[in-house]
């Protein structure tokens, strides 16, 4: 009897710890309308507006300055794959001027850290 107590009690604090290691990265919760996935320590969000696509970076709710990557957008639809450069905007947005991304597109955004050449790759189902 003492035994399962000694188990439940265990598992819950596991439990606990678990929910504030997942939390403890940053937000998951999009703050520009996009979709939002996390990658290491980076949080990339994924915005299709009506002048084309934002990427913006953020790590531990950390907005990331945009102009220390390069990078780019691989758009798969209909079987078809297409590249797109994303430019560095100010603050922690990349963009893809005019890009439309179709519903049910399958979109990898590719990362390049300036200053160390550490990639970043994102992959999201467009809805």
């Amino acid at each position: 009897m003492n035994m399962k107590k000694i188990t439940a009690a265990l598992a819950g604090l596991s439990m606990i710890a678990f929910a504030v290691s997942a939390n403890a990265h940053g937000s998951m919760k999009p703050l520009h309308g996009g979709v939002v996935t996390m990658v290491g320590e980076t949080v990339v969000e994924l915005v299709r507006a009506p002048k084309g696509v934002d990427v913006y970076i953020t790590e531990e709710d950390e907005p990331l300055a945009a102009s220390g990557f390069s990078g780019k957008l691989i758009v798969t639809a209909a079987g078809a794959k297409a590249e797109t450069p994303l430019a560095a905007q100010a603050g922690n947005r990349m963009s893809a001027p005019g890009l439309k991304i179709p519903a049910g597109a399958k979109v990898v955004v590719a990362l390049t850290a300036k200053g160390s050449g550490a990639k970043t790759l994102a992959s999201f189902t467009v809805k």
